[in-house]
């Protein structure tokens, strides 16, 4: 009962510390929530997660649009065993002078292919029927972000899955929230004739416009 007791406040306490990461988020009008933190311990289906959540989850419709974040190149644009389909784009440098290489995973029909040149604000997938195909999508419909800065290629991938299959450093994930368009904690929305600051990114969902 001890060791119980232990593991449960250990989990409370690191969930809180998780929740700190996007607690403190400023949401514009007409921008849908994100479901499941990064850094969070709990999943997009509400269930216990293991480790750390290693990018963002928001739920959407069928035929949910997803957007480039910034402009970039297409690494890859597969099906992979446990994430569904999945577009890997290299976005260039941050800020920070970091690199940033976004993985858009869970979603359906993909409108890009390896190669493609993608610019900020671009269709690049929609939500599919598929949260019950696939493992990793939990039973939920999501789109899934995440940020690394090593992609794996085609020869070095092995028996890997999920976000480590497309990313060397997977589970060491750089936090999105740093690097929007409005500010650190600032999400923001794509607006199509809006001049963006190269090295940050905007949301990968349209934000639905408030009603006059």
């Amino acid at each position: 009962m001890r060791k119980f007791t232990v593991n449960l406040s250990l989990i409370i306490a690191l969930s809180f510390s998780a929740g700190c990461k996007n607690s403190a988020l400023t949401y514009p009008l007409g921008a849908p929530k994100i479901n499941s933190g990064f850094g969070s311990y709990i999943g997009v289906n509400g269930g216990a997660r293991i480790a750390a959540h290693q990018g963002i989850d928001i739920i959407g419709d069928v035929g949910q649009e997803i957007l480039a974040v910034a402009d970039g190149i297409v690494l890859e644009a597969t099906v992979e065993r446990c994430w569904g389909p999945t577009i890997v784009v290299d976005h260039g440098k941050a800020i920070d002078n970091k690199k940033i290489i976004a993985l858009y995973g869970h979603v359906g029909e993909m409108s890009v292919g390896e190669g493609d040149l993608v610019t900020r604000g671009q269709l690049i997938a929609h939500l599919g029927n598929n949260q019950d195909d696939f493992e990793c999508i939990w039973g939920v419909r999501h789109l899934h972000f995440q940020i690394g800065q090593k992609y794996r290629d085609r020869s070095n991938k092995g028996n890997y899955w999920g976000h480590s299959y497309f990313l060397e450093d997977g589970k060491r994930a750089m936090n999105p929230h740093l690097y929007w368009a409005n500010g650190p904690n600032v999400v923001t929305c794509y607006e199509p004739n809006k001049q963006y600051k190269n090295g940050t990114i905007t949301y990968p969902v349209p934000c639905r416009q408030p009603s006059p």
